[in-house]
Order: structure tokens, then sequence, then C-alpha cells
């Protein structure tokens, strides 16, 4: 087979979406070396990748480049998650010439838009004829309306629109302009749901969105040394401060669930931004966190996994989500986290994270939420057994080597 994948995101040693449009198509190079992996990406990280593809010597996998035009491009787009989306628009919409310009030189079997992935958004593969593989995708996820007392005006509006379900026929609309073979994949059971009425001929399943590579934990131990033990609990959220990700209400439910005990820590982990820091420094003052709480606004990955594997709870507190690679590194790494039963975490077994169940009102669920950081800071042998669990569970079903699998198995399908 010839394989397109679209990874509008790649990135060699990254963690999130550029860890997944660099780690597909690699793994899947090295393990199916009868078929040719084309990667379509941006020239941003052009040097990384030439360089990583001299150290890996696969001849089956090629990287193809293209850019929008400059005039086009919003250069602060990291410091803009706007200048991102438009940025990313503008590819989509503006590659599809470029993808069928080199599909009449390869002549592919199978297109798969693999990064970034939500179902709005325009991609190639709607408009071409050959078989289309999607996802997983996620985005259609809703926020209980608990939480609205927490979401910024913009947030709000934007959830107002989810819940119209206006949005979801834009994604019908692109799904019905090809009667091309086409299979979407879905992060959650919401994003299913919510989008299967809208598939056109499509074929719909569900597939979590993060995986890992057993190798990157490689001599990274869970545990602390022996000469190292204290009595400090030891929390890490590691993400931005947006709205949505619920950290205003984690440091709450701290606050209120440590109001007696001085010996707890929570780093605040990837909070670059200066309007951000402002915001999250108010928050710790107000609720007397200062000799708790430390921000570090940013660490190299492999750094932050040293951290997982020593701290004693992973925080993942987000109103909605596709699916945390936060959460999946924790586990990875024999580190429970933390996080509320909402959609995106739902790939997860109950019993392989420490779950917190959404009250009837804002109140109820801060209480929820504080009883279970207690809980966790008394039970902490059973916090490890939770971790040892979830390490071995996503080590039998959430890898990279496991996920190409399925997407062949997919391919071979749509090409019959």
């Amino acid at each position: 087979m010839k394989i397109l994948i679209s990874a509008y995101a790649s990135e060699p040693g990254c963690g999130s979406e550029y860890g997944v449009g660099w780690m597909v198509p690699t793994k899947m190079a090295r393990k199916y070396p009868e078929h040719d992996i084309y990667v379509l990406t941006r020239s941003r990280c052009k040097e990384k990748i030439e360089s990583a593809l001299k150290d890996i010597g696969l001849k089956n996998l090629h990287f193809l480049f293209y850019d929008i035009p400059r005039y086009l491009f919003y250069k602060n787009e990291m410091k803009s998650n706007w200048g991102e989306q438009l940025n990313y628009l503008w590819w989509q919409l503006l590659v599809k010439k470029y993808v069928k310009k080199i599909n009449n030189t390869y002549h592919f079997d199978v297109f798969h838009h693999l990064t970034f992935n939500q179902y709005r958004t325009p991609s190639p593969g709607f408009f071409l004829n050959i078989s289309f593989v999607m996802g997983p995708i996620g985005g259609a996820e809703l926020i209980n309306d608990v939480f609205l007392q927490d979401l910024e005006q913009h947030t709000l509006k934007k959830e107002n629109i989810r819940k119209s379900g206006k949005d979801l026929r834009v994604f019908g609309w692109w799904a019905k302009r090809k009667k091309n073979k086409k299979v979407i994949l879905c992060s959650s059971k919401e994003n299913l749901t919510r989008l299967e009425p809208y598939k056109g001929n499509a074929e719909m399943r569900m597939m979590p969105a993060i995986a890992f590579d057993p190798i990157d934990f490689d001599g990274i131990g869970k545990g602390r040394e022996d000469g190292t033990k204290d009595d400090v609990f030891h929390m890490i959220y590691a993400g931005k401060a947006f709205d949505w990700k619920g950290l205003h209400i984690f440091l709450k439910a701290a606050a209120l669930a440590y109001a007696d005990d001085e010996k707890y820590k929570i780093t605040l982990v990837g909070i670059r931004f200066e309007e951000e820091q402002k915001r999250v420094n108010g928050w710790i003052s107000e609720l007397k966190l200062k000799n708790h709480v430390e921000l570090v606004p940013f660490i190299q990955r492999s750094d932050l996994l040293k951290m997982l594997s020593l701290c004693d709870l992973s925080v993942y507190p987000a109103f909605r989500d596709s699916g945390s690679m936060s959460v999946l590194e924790a586990s990875a790494l024999g580190c429970p986290s933390i996080c509320f039963n909402a959609g995106g975490q739902d790939a997860f077994p109950d019993d392989t994270l420490v779950k917190i169940e959404i009250g009837e009102t804002y109140d109820e669920t801060l209480q929820m939420f504080s009883n279970r950081l207690r809980w966790a800071f008394d039970n902490r042998e059973e916090l490890k057994r939770i971790g040892e669990f979830s390490r071995s569970w996503v080590t039998e079903n959430l890898t990279w080597e496991k996920k190409v699998d399925d997407y062949i198995e997919i391919y071979k399908e749509l090409i019959g």
C-alpha cells in the first residue's frame, strides 16, 4: 500500500499532537516495511525531521512539506490560540490542491488525516476519490452545566454553539462531499454519539486518540529513591490555564482538602504566557496557597516524565477532553491520575484512575473533588496500587505499536 498521512503537527521527540504526528508514521514504517508511508506536514520542523530520518534510516518513510503563503501566516501563532487555529484552517483549505497534485504522481491507496483533528475543520480527504480515514477526532464533548461559572465569555459562546448542535452540521457537510470510502474514528463515546447522525456514507468507530511508546519510559523508574523520601504529598498539573481545563476548581479543592495540613506541594507545569500566570497567581494568593504552589512555565518532556515518576498524584481536572496525553504518560509511569468522570477519559477503566463524580451543583462537585484529594492524601498505598494497575493497563492497550496495527487493519478493509 501507499499511504499518505496528513500530520499538520509532527515533530521528533515531542509529546501531545506533535508526538502523534511523528510516532504513528515512524512506528508504521518500521513495523510494516512492505508499505510506503508518506507524511504531509509543514516545514516548521523540517530540519529536526530530516535529521531524525537519517538516524532511523527507514527507506519506506517519506516526508512531504507544504506551507501556506507568508502573507496569510499568523506569525505569533504560539502566543495566540486563535492564531494557531487560523493557520491550521488556512493550511487545510489550501493544501487540498497540493494533495491532488501529489496523488497524481504517487497514486495513494489511503489518505489518513491524523493531526490536528477536529470535526469542524476541513480535510483534503473529504475531497479526494481515494479511501479516507480521519481521526481519531474529538471536540464534540459538552461541558456539564455545573462548571459554567468557571468559564470565560468566549468559552461560553463556543459551548452554546456546541450544545445547539449547529456546528455538527459543518462536519456533516464535509462528510458528504464525496462518495469515497471513509472511516471516521472518534476519540470518545460522546463524540461518536453526537457525530454519527451526520456521517453520510462514512463508517464511525471509537478509538482513543492517545498512545505511548514504552521505550520513552525506559530508565524512568516509579517511586522515590530511599534517600529522598519525605512525607510531603506531591501533585503535578501539566497543561495550560484555559478556563475549561479546571485548574481553578482544582486549586480551590486543594485549599479545602488540605486546610489543616502543611505537608503538600503542587507543581503547575506549562503555564507560559504572562496573562495566564497573572491570573493563576491571583488564584493562588486568594486561596492562600503561596507556600504550596510552584509555577514551572516550561520544562523539557524528559524532565517532566521524571517529575511524574516521582510525584504522588497527577492532576487533570478538565471539564471535557478528547483524551489526555498527560493522563496517559502519568499512567505509563505508574503515577495515578485524578480527573472528572467526564468526556475524554472513558477510554480508561474506572479502576485505573481516581475519578471525581460530577454533582448537581458546583459547590457539591467542589466538595467531591476535595474529598477525593483528601482520600488520595490519606490512602497513599492504595493510590500506588491504582498507579501500578494503570501502568499495566495502558502498556497492554495504548501503545503506538498496537495503534498502528489497528490503523493498518482499517486501511486493508477500506481498499478491500
